[in-house]
């Protein structure tokens, strides 16, 4: 096996021999000593970092959203909004390795709010305050801990000995100082038996000190107990002789070890390696590595990270650069890198974590990785000196690992409030060349503006003009003049200080705030003596307020002419006269109804005097006043504005068998027509099964024989096994009438019974028949097609299996799988022929992409030891679909076949990662086969594989204990997992409780109940008939392969032979239904439920997939009480029901059953993921289908532009309310929303509606109206993050290569961006547009843009499947390689 292990990059090398210290008195000595576990634990037990680097990849499968259901109906709510925090725990961890104490408080808060925080919820918040908090320091780690434990307490969380160890374990990570003796006294206060985790964690407590001989005590306790002594305690008690100063016995014990029967592993090492490093002793740690390497064993990049946190801390920093360059730094080990940067600047430390940092091998083309951003964040909130800070900007610029390190490090001082470190890294910034930009200053601006500083505002500005940035008009107006009494008062002391800029900032900022608090006087007299020009658009806005609060119709109609006919202030496009008209707009759109009537009559002589001075402006602007007006109900206005229009640029949906055959024969003596009579008989007698009749009959009356009679005999020959007769039928049926149809199943018969019976030509004749007449295919025909084929493959019929096989995917009736191709590999598999099984499989993967049976193959040939072709296999396998892939295909082979070491090593092979729904694959192999021993090995085996979900694989294997009864294992895996740190999900210890209390054993620990309470009656029901278990089987079997009519029909039987199942069960049969569309089967049995088992409800899933089907039928009220059951149950609906609901509600002008939803999930949007943008788009349509456009405009623009804003502009998108009101031509409704958008745009600068408008209009294809609107509005060409959002996502839909083509040709920059050129690449692939393809490519090719491995692969794939050829070497690996590869590669760059 020696080429596969290669393969796997695995190299067995000779062990050292051993020697043998002096044997230690407790652990070797005499027959009563505690015996050795034979197995390694999870997390490593050593100084300091021991949970530092490996808990990250533990916590990842901490969280999983679906087990909602499993929560008591009580905290139902309460635990969903929990589960939805520790969803972002759970993310967190994925992303970073890591989580911040902002988002750990969070959690706590949430779990508070839920009253009494259940056993699982304290775990995880428990476990959080250890080594998965590098930005904190110990201490502060230790405290939070000890505030959640009495905080939860308090509210009556139940503690049980899980509890006590995870807390240990934080002690440990923290290098808290405690006394295992008291620590053992409250768990007895609190009548808490300790278990072997515990002593192990107690023994590393008094190692950690160097207490040899308080650990002696525990390990002499666990003596008496019988208790077995694993790596972990050995491990420990290396550090506890190396901190005893006694390094000789610290040595010993791998001696004493060997002796105990456990050989040293990779934990045991790293005690030692971490001993030594606090010694400083370099070279015996150069000795040791060296040993191990020589060895079987490995050393991960996360021990060799630890072993530098040892050596720096310890005060030996200059050996760090010797274990660096024994790193591989693979990618999976950069967040624990991180990790270690972040723990090391806290220990105040930063030279070396930056030293760390250099290291990592991070992407630096073209400069554009940021990474490093998270070091020198932390080295900010830390207060490193702004010296240092600099000196590591100006180094990682130059190692080209981060684009704008000062700028970053500027930005996080400022949102940290960090003054001195602020204006240095400014200074910094000058003296680099780099400009420094007014918006630096405003946070500190802000801190003098709170308490009228005056003094603070004035250094602020001194300390700009020393820099040479000149303060805006926004500076002055929103920072400067509030410190201030009046603004006369600041251009007085600025004057004063020398603090006034030269050009004319100061003036116009003046001139607008003056015109806010209106002033109009000083207005005009400031716009008549001006001899600058300037835009009147920058000024509209406070003009508008100013008029509002001074009304002198004189100054607003001298003001509005001077700027309407003075050139200087609208020099730009599109003039004064759209200008004006967008300002009388605007002013009367910010007015209130109230206040519109209330100044009627000043409005009027304002638009007189207006008309007098001969100012116009566009029609189009006057409708849009208009509407206004009118909404305001003051229509005699109308008349007035109607004066200044500019005219000219105006634009214009039973009788049985024998009844029959007397019938007929009366018929026919009496010669009246039969034909009808005749085909009644025929099917008739083809549902009695009476073949031989049934011929006779059409024998004697042919010439009388329709199309359905033909199609019933046909079908009764295939059933009955008669292929002559049945070809011969179809022959007569295409002679009678050749346009006719079989249905499908009759033609998925015919093919069966003549490749049966090897009439092959005929059956690939009706192959090409279905093909030709357009038969419907289904999901079941499908599998039709493979069970003839497997059935072929099992008689050894090869010519029959290829060429059946052939025509159904040449023709197009099925897409080659998995499935429908594996027969080919049956076809040899069951001949024995292991070669040609393989050559097989390769041909399929080659021509279709697929690779059925590898698994079945793999064994086979481990099993016959053909090394050759398992070498061909693998070589293959990882040629085309990666080394991940064909390392799991060989583990599960060599599980299968009980070679259990070579799994080990396979499983061991650096850089390998957990892949889920593989693993769960095997395993539900393993159960559904009883293989005990192979699934014990999985779980064994992979325990320290990245990312893996550890309680999952128990799970599993509690669910085989469960079917044998083996409650002796079971009980084993609770301390298994309490040894790796594992949190249990409520499913895992309802199992574990439910196989330990069928047992008659004590359950240890507080089991989470369910939360309906049919379950817990099933659980203590009487065991069910035989009868009853194969009806039940028969419909989950119909269920899960999501066959609805038949599961529907199995629940008719139950119903006429009185079997009732599970709520379980009517639930996931409810589920089907409704997802098939099949409401009415649905609702009959809900009801059949609702009357038969107490108290039945549905659960979040099934309510969820009842109202989107009630949605969709349009039975609103319906769906609205089915929202409220579910809220009433404290259920958390899904966020597409609840969004359907809303968006069905809107369309039909619904606006109180919206608010209504409104109220109902209050509180609960976050847990169901609802975006507050759901409601707001469609209450607006909503009052848009009511014909209240004006009142819709009027919320969403106070929304954006009131002081108190709900959310962020950026974040405000309408992108479904435009979508909507283009798609049903509200042409009144899209007029009024364009000038909403502009006028947010032009005014306050929310750039967001106004490029969601521009978006739709280029998606619906009016690209002419996006095109004016550009030109009207030029800030939406640079809103580049949202058109690359757009572009990802239409890339994802078929027929979206038009509208992304229309939007490059008006924003042709983005052809320079990565995400853009890609999405509309793959846009281009998935509607197979072969030109405009190559033109985007050439195009990309000619500025020398570089193109990523996965853009090439599609564009090379496309010019293949079009018979062209390809400019350049395709990429050989998969889609999905190239698409995880460049995942991987952006995530690494945070």
């Amino acid at each position: 096996m020696a080429a596969l292990l290669r393969s796997a990059r695995w190299f067995l090398r000779p062990g050292a021999a051993p020697r043998f210290p002096i044997s230690l008195r407790l652990l070797a000595g005499g027959p009563g000593r505690p015996h050795a576990a034979l197995c390694r634990p999870a997390a490593r037990a050593g100084p300091v970092a021991g949970g530092l680097l490996s808990q990250a990849r533990l916590y990842a499968i901490a969280a999983e959203k679906n087990y909602l259901q499993e929560e008591p109906t009580s905290q139902r709510r309460n635990a969903s909004q929990f589960d939805w925090a520790l969803m972002r725990l759970d993310n967190s961890v994925r992303r970073t390795g890591r989580i911040t104490t902002t988002l750990l408080q969070k959690v706590f808060d949430n779990a508070c709010v839920s009253g009494c925080p259940g056993g699982n919820q304290a775990l995880l918040l428990l476990r959080s305050c250890g080594s998965l908090l590098p930005e904190l320091k110990s201490s502060e780690r230790t405290e939070l801990a000890h505030r959640i434990w009495d905080k939860l307490k308090k509210l009556g969380t139940v503690y049980d000995v899980s509890h006590y160890n995870a807390l240990l374990k934080v002690y440990l990570q923290n290098e808290y100082k405690f006394s295992p003796t008291d620590f053992l006294a409250k768990m007895e206060e609190a009548n808490i038996q300790p278990n072997r985790v515990t002593y192990q964690r107690l023994i590393a407590a008094y190692c950690n000190v160097g207490d040899i001989e308080g650990a002696s005590k525990i390990l002499g306790f666990m003596k008496t107990k019988d208790l077995p002594v694993t790596e972990a305690v050995f491990s420990a008690l290396v550090t506890g002789h190396a901190r005893a100063g006694d390094m000789e016995n610290a040595e010993n014990i791998l001696t004493v070890m060997r002796e105990a029967g456990i050989e040293p592993g990779p934990d045991t090492y790293l005690a030692l390696l971490n001993a030594y490093a606090e010694k400083g002793d370099i070279d015996h740690v150069k000795q040791t590595l060296e040993k191990v390497e020589k060895s079987d064993l490995y050393l991960m990049d996360r021990d060799l990270l630890q072993l530098i946190f040892s050596f720096s801390k310890a005060g030996y920093p200059q050996y760090v650069s010797e274990i660096l360059e024994k790193i591989t730094y693979e990618r999976r080990y950069i967040p624990d890198a991180m990790n270690l940067i972040l723990l090391l600047v806290t220990e105040k430390l930063e030279d070396t974590a930056f030293q760390v940092l250099l290291a990592c091998p991070v992407s630096r083309e073209d400069g554009q990785s940021d990474f490093g951003s998270f070091f020198l964040r932390h080295c900010v909130t830390m207060n490193t000196p702004a010296e240092k800070l600099v000196d590591y900007c100006k180094k990682l610029k130059e190692a080209q690992m981060h684009t704008s390190p000062l700028q970053f490090t500027l930005q996080c001082a400022l949102l940290a409030n960090k003054t001195d470190s602020a204006k240095a890294l400014m200074k910094a910034l000058k003296e680099e060349g780099f400009p420094v930009r007014t918006h630096y200053f405003w946070p500190l601006l802000v801190g003098h503006q709170k308490e009228k500083n005056v003094q603070g505002i004035v250094e602020v500005l001194k300390g700009m003009h020393e820099m040479g940035v000149n303060p805006d008009q926004e500076t002055f107006i929103n920072y400067v003049f509030p410190s201030f009494d009046s603004v006369k008062s600041a251009r007085a002391v600025l004057q004063e200080n020398g603090c006034l800029p030269e050009s004319n900032i100061f003036s116009l900022a003046e001139l607008r705030c003056e015109a806010l608090n209106g002033n109009l006087d000083y207005v005009l007299s400031f716009l008549e003596s001006n001899t600058l020009s300037f835009s009147f658009g920058s000024l509209r806005g406070s003009l508008i307020l100013g008029f509002r609060r001074c009304v002198d119709i004189n100054l607003w109609s001298k003001i509005t002419e001077l700027l309407y006919k003075d050139g200087r202030y609208c020099q730009e496009p599109p003039g004064p006269t759209e200008a004006v008209g967008y300002f009388l707009y605007n002013l009367i759109d910010s007015m209130s109804d109230s206040e519109v009537q209330a100044k009627e009559e000043h409005l009027r002589q304002y638009f007189h005097q207006l008309k007098e001075m001969n100012v116009k402006i566009p029609e189009n602007i006057y409708r849009g006043i208009r509407n206004l007006l009118d909404s305001y109900h003051v229509p005699e206005l109308i008349k007035d504005v109607n004066m200044l229009v500019e005219r000219e640029k105006t634009d214009s949906r039973k009788l049985t068998s024998s009844d029959l055959e007397s019938t007929l024969e009366k018929l026919k003596a009496e010669n009246q027509p039969i034909r009808d009579v005749l085909k009644q008989l025929i099917v008739t007698l083809c549902s009695e099964e009476n073949m031989q009749k049934a011929l006779e009959l059409k024998a004697k009356y042919e010439s009388d024989m329709a199309v359905g009679g033909y199609a019933a005999l046909i079908n009764l020959c295939c059933r009955h096994d008669n292929a002559e007769d049945a070809l011969n039928l179809k022959q007569e049926f295409d002679r009678l009438d050749s346009s006719a149809v079989l249905d499908t199943n009759k033609y998925v018969g015919l093919v069966k019974v003549l490749g049966k019976h090897g009439k092959l030509q005929d059956a690939i004749n009706i192959l090409k028949e279905m093909k030709e007449k357009d038969v419907l295919i289904k999901d079941t025909t499908v599998l039709s097609f493979f069970h003839i084929l497997n059935g072929a493959a099992l008689r050894g019929e090869t010519e029959t299996v290829k060429q059946l096989h052939e025509a159904i995917v040449t023709l197009g009736l099925a897409k080659p799988s998995t499935t429908i191709s594996s027969p080919l590999v049956t076809l040899y598999l069951e001949k024995d022929d292991l070669r040609a099984a393989l050559e097989a499989a390769i041909d399929l993967y080659e021509k279709y992409k697929i690779l059925p049976r590898i698994h079945d193959v793999l064994c086979k040939l481990v099993e016959k030891g053909e090394t050759d072709l398992i070498q061909k296999a693998m070589d293959f396998v990882s040629q085309e679909q990666g080394e991940m892939t064909m390392l799991y295909d060989l583990f599960f082979a060599f599980l299968q076949t009980g070679n259990y070491k070579e799994a080990k090593k396979i499983i061991e092979t650096p850089g390998i990662r957990a892949r889920p729904t593989r693993l769960q694959w095997f395993c539900d192999r393993c159960i559904s086969s009883n293989q005990v021993e192979t699934l014990e090995k999985l779980v064994e085996l992979t325990q320290k594989l990245f990312e893996c979900d550890r309680d999952q694989l128990y799970y599993n294997l509690l669910k085989l204990y469960k079917i044998n009864g083996d409650w002796q294992r079971a009980d084993a895996v609770w301390n298994k997992m309490q040894e790796e740190n594992i949190i249990p999900r409520g499913k895992t210890l309802r199992l574990l409780a439910e196989i330990l209390r069928n047992n008659n054993q004590e359950v240890p620990f507080d089991v989470p109940e369910l939360w309906y309470e049919d379950e817990k009656h099933s659980l203590n029901s009487s065991a069910p008939s035989p009868v009853e278990t194969n009806i039940h089987k028969e419909l989950l079997n119909a269920c899960q392969w999501k066959k609805s009519k038949d599961a529907y029909n199995v629940f008719l039987k139950a119903q006429k032979q009185n079997v009732v199942f599970n709520s379980e069960s009517y639930i996931s049969l409810i589920k089907l239904l409704l997802v098939k569309d099949s409401f009415i089967q649905a609702m009959q049995v809900k009801d059949f439920a609702e009357t038969h088992i107490k108290g039945f409800t549905l659960n979040d899933a099934a309510n969820s997939l009842l109202i989107i089907t009630q949605v969709r039928r349009d039975y609103l009220k319906e769906a609205l009480k089915t929202l409220k059951t579910t809220l009433d149950l404290k259920q958390t609906p899904s966020r597409i029901a609840v969004t359907r609901l809303i968006q069905a509600c809107a369309l039909q002008g619904d606006l109180e059953n919206i608010q209504a939803i409104q109220k109902m999930v209050n509180g609960l949007e976050d847990s169901i993921g609802l975006s507050n943008m759901v409601f707001i788009n469609n209450i607006a349509l909503a009052q848009i289908k009511n014909n209240n456009i004006d009142v819709a405009i009027e919320n969403i623009e106070n929304m954006l532009t009131s002081g108190n804003q709900t959310m962020e502009p950026q974040y405000f998108g309408l992108a479904y309310l435009f979508r909507k009101v283009i798609e049903e031509q509200l042409e009144p409704a899209v007029e009024k929303i364009s000038i909403m958008a502009e006028r947010l745009a032009n005014q306050f600068a929310v750039y967001k509606p106004v490029t969601d408008l521009f978006l739709q209009l280029v998606d619906s294809g009016k690209v002419d109206d996006a095109r004016a609107l550009l030109q009207r509005c030029g800030a939406i060409a640079e809103q580049t993050p949202i058109f690359l959002v757009f572009c990802i996502r239409s890339s994802r839909r078929p027929g979206k290569s038009p509208a992304l083509k229309s939007l490059l040709e008006l924003i042709p920059e983005l052809t320079e961006k990565e995400e853009a050129y890609s999405s509309i690449m793959k846009s281009y692939v998935l509607d197979n547009d072969v030109s405009s393809a190559k033109a985007l490519y050439e195009n990309l090719t000619a500025k020398n843009m570089k193109l990523d491995d996965l853009f090439l692969k599609r564009y090379a794939v496309l010019l293949k499947n079009a018979g062209e050829a390809v400019p350049f070497v395709e990429p050989p690996e998969s889609f999905e390689f190239y698409a995880k590869q460049l995942k991987e590669l952006r995530e690494s760059s945070l």
